[in-house]
C-alpha cells in the first residue's frame, strides 16, 4: 500500500525496503539517482524544485519491483503508478521503458530505472 508523508518535496513508498528486502533473503538490484541529476524530470525544473532523490528495490532475477522511495515534486502522484504496476506485475524494464507525456514528472522513471546496479553481494 503506497503512501505519502506531506513534507515539502513530499515523501512517498511503497513495498519493502532494500534492508528488508537483504535481510529476506532477496537478491537486489537498486536503481536510484538525485532529482537533480535527473535530466528527463522536466516538471522539477519548470516548478523550481530539484530537491530530493528517487530509489527503487528491485529483485535481480526477476526485474520485479519490491519497493521504493521517491522524495521529490509529485512523489505523491508518482507513487500511484510505481504501486499500480507492482500490483499488476509489470516489471522495472518496462516502467523505464514506457512512454510518458512532456513535461512531468513521470518520466523521470525512465532516467532513474536506467540507472540499475546489482547489489545483492
Amino acid at each position: 500500500m503506497p503512501h505519502t508523508v506531506f513534507i515539502t518535496p513530499p515523501l512517498a513508498t511503497v513495498g519493502i525496503t532494500e534492508a528488508y528486502a537483504r535481510a529476506n533473503g532477496y537478491r537486489v538490484k537498486i536503481a536510484s539517482q538525485p532529482v537533480a541529476d535527473i535530466v528527463a524530470m522536466p516538471r522539477a525544473y519548470i516548478v523550481e524544485d530539484t530537491r530530493g532523490m528517487m530509489k527503487f528495490v528491485l529483485d535481480a532475477e526477476t526485474d520485479e519491483i519490491l519497493g521504493a522511495a521517491l522524495l521529490s515534486v509529485d512523489a505523491q502522484e508518482l507513487i500511484n503508478t510505481v504501486s499500480l504496476a507492482m500490483r499488476h506485475g509489470i516489471r522495472a524494464a518496462e516502467l523505464r521503458d514506457a512512454v510518458y507525456t512532456h513535461p512531468t514528472s513521470t518520466e523521470a522513471f525512465n532516467d532513474v530505472l536506467a540507472t540499475v546496479v546489482r547489489s545483492d553481494v
